[in-house]
């Protein structure tokens, strides 16, 4: 049986900040001060991202786990190009969940798609959870490989710094280094509450770790790495890494790189998206 994968959108409780602090020296913050700040800049970050759409070229590629010498059949390339949202409230109050809006698949346009689209996001006479698998099928529908995923979305682990959300995690300061010519701390993170946030389809919880690189001083995240554990029973690896840069139209760090890859049982899934094309979005569904 495939091995799907999804991000979670019920409705999480509200939490607020529980952390492991190191030592630090007297003119730095400590970790629970740059946690703050990061909560409210992830807060601030999904508020100001809602009114905009990025223009996606997404390039996924599949083969076997263990490559033969000579050329496989079975290795595939597939080229996206998409608009991709922040939909706000899908799910309750202060959530949100980031849309694909697939616009080409190998250079062949799609026209059936948007309507659709809209149509899970207008229809509020459905029951929640069958609009979110109905999203979470429009959204994993043109994946290559054996895995069914949602969780291919540049924007999903700064929900992970919201203020409601911290507790469910363990921080740790890992040390400084620079990304650009912008000091940085590394802060990683590990999933400890259940259910977790990434669920397989079926319920079944799946927990995320990874790394922040963060700006101490305004809470901003210029790079992030996601990485979950196995689904139950199902060997997988995943690892998500995303890169930010500063846009001077919007005057934000928004997403520029995205780079995935998943290892199931028999298969290595690869994936490299870039945004550009930042632009505002009127929406014309308001989601209540």
């Amino acid at each position: 049986m495939m091995p799907r994968l999804r991000s979670s959108l019920s409705v999480l409780g509200f939490w607020f900040l529980v952390a492991c602090l190191p030592p630090v020296h007297a003119d730095e913050p400590d970790l629970r001060t740059v946690l703050a700040r990061a909560a409210a800049y992830a807060f601030d970050y999904h508020r100001r991202f809602t009114v905009l759409v990025a223009e996606e070229r997404y390039i996924q590629r599949t083969g076997p786990k263990r490559p033969a010498p000579d050329a496989s059949p079975s290795r595939q390339e597939r080229l996206l190009k998409s608009d991709y949202i922040l939909v706000h409230d899908f799910a309750g109050a202060n959530t949100w969940v980031g849309v694909r809006e697939v616009l080409e698949v190998d250079g062949d346009p799609v026209t059936t798609d948007r309507q659709h689209l809209r149509a899970i996001l207008e229809d509020t006479t459905q029951p929640l959870m069958s609009r979110v698998r109905a999203l979470a099928d429009q959204q994993a529908k043109y994946n290559l490989g054996d895995l069914y995923r949602t969780i291919n979305v540049p924007t999903l682990p700064l929900e992970f710094l919201l203020a409601d959300r911290q507790e469910r995690f363990r921080f740790k300061h890992r040390g400084n280094t620079t990304v650009g010519d912008r000091p940085v701390w590394i802060v990683s993170y590990e999933e400890r509450d259940h259910p977790t946030i990434i669920r397989t389809p079926e319920g079944r919880d799946i927990e995320s770790s990874g790394t922040f690189w963060i700006d101490p001083s305004k809470g901003a995240v210029l790079r992030s790495e996601l990485r979950t554990g196995e689904i139950p029973g199902r060997p997988l690896s995943t690892i998500i890494l995303v890169s930010y840069k500063h846009n001077s139209r919007f005057d934000m760090l928004l997403p520029d790189d995205m780079n995935e890859l998943y290892l199931t049982t028999r298969a290595r899934i690869e994936g490299h998206a870039t945004y550009s094309n930042y632009r505002r979005w009127e929406a014309e569904v308001r989601i209540k």
